[in-house]
């Protein structure tokens, strides 16, 4: 299956229809301003090369940093500000599937993942679109799709490993369940300033909120909550070592009730006040291990995630 190549200009937008066959679209851009817009359902592959990328959502905004992969399914908005090459390969689930056969005949599908770009990946990636650039023989050119697929299904091997937690009769349900949660987990790791509630985030799953909270933490060691709350004060503790703003304007950007409850949360997860964690010299740092204090031990460990960079 050969993707059709496209170059897109600053200031344009392109939307690949996902009801018009079963075709990928590479699309390739590399000046400031640039856009694109893949509607829901479709899914797209993004990698920014050497600046990183502003994301939208539904849900949420982001910054997606150069070298990192992002696949999705959901609607999705990239807008570069400064020039440099980025890539996005996008198309239906059809599309997507019919590569998928001819590598992974039992591969259910993609999963929700954002992560530092594999090098095989990597070089696959720019491979194939030089290959389309070059306008090489369509058998080539597939061949460089189901070689970049399976690097792709490589580095997702941490993820799939996370199916057999999952609830459901068949692996395709259980797929279907983690990639619901994965998108969950997708928005927590990227919500900014947004801290969206249980309800909020139960309503992405398309699940209750009980229900929501005891598969998360079946999956993930941790329910969603506590996720939110770990994230909230790792940010926490980079804000006060950076020492630029005060502890009540971090309060406030964190979401924090009162000064109060910010300060009594920090000095329990990490046994410091916000006073000694600021003056604490560099040194001491390997001395001391910041956990949250829901932090507990599992009873069965989950695979670790591929990594993310928070800001």
């Amino acid at each position: 299956m050969t993707p059709d190549l496209h170059l897109l200009i600053a200031g344009t937008r392109l939307e690949p229809d996902r009801n018009a066959g079963d075709r990928l679209h590479l699309i390739r851009a590399n000046t400031a301003g640039a856009r694109l817009e893949v509607p829901a359902g479709t899914w797209s592959l993004w990698l920014p090369l050497r600046h990183g990328l502003r994301m939208a959502s539904a849900y949420n905004c982001w910054r997606l940093p150069p070298r990192h992969l992002l696949l999705t399914r959901d609607a999705m908005q990239g807008h570069a500000d400064s020039s440099g090459a980025w890539l996005v390969l996008a198309g239906s689930q059809n599309a997507w599937n019919a590569v998928l056969r001819t590598i992974l005949p039992q591969q259910p599908g993609w999963l929700t993942m954002q992560s530092p770009c594999g090098r095989t990946v990597l070089r696959s990636f720019i491979h194939l679109t030089r290959l389309l650039r070059d306008n090489r023989d369509a058998g080539t050119c597939e061949a460089a799709v189901r070689a970049l697929c399976a690097a792709l299904a490589e580095q997702q091997c941490a993820l799939r490993a996370l199916v057999d937690r999952c609830n459901g009769r068949t692996p395709q349900r259980r797929h279907l369940t983690l990639q619901r949660l994965l998108r969950v987990h997708h928005l927590i790791e990227h919500d900014g300033d947004n801290y969206l509630g249980l309800a909020q985030l139960a309503h992405v799953a398309n699940y209750s909120p009980w229900h929501l909270i005891r598969m998360y933490r079946d999956v993930f060691g941790e329910t969603p909550s506590e996720h939110v709350a770990r994230l909230r004060l790792a940010r926490a503790w980079s804000m006060v070592r950076e020492g630029e703003l005060a502890v009540c304007e971090i309060t406030e950007k964190l979401g924090f009730e009162s000064q109060s409850a910010f300060c009594r949360a920090f000095k329990n997860a990490y046994g410091l006040t916000t006073t000694q964690a600021r003056h604490l010299p560099a040194t001491a740092l390997r001395q001391i291990s910041p956990r949250p204090a829901h932090a507990r031990p599992r009873t069965r460990p989950a695979p670790p995630l591929p990594s993310v960079r928070h800001r």
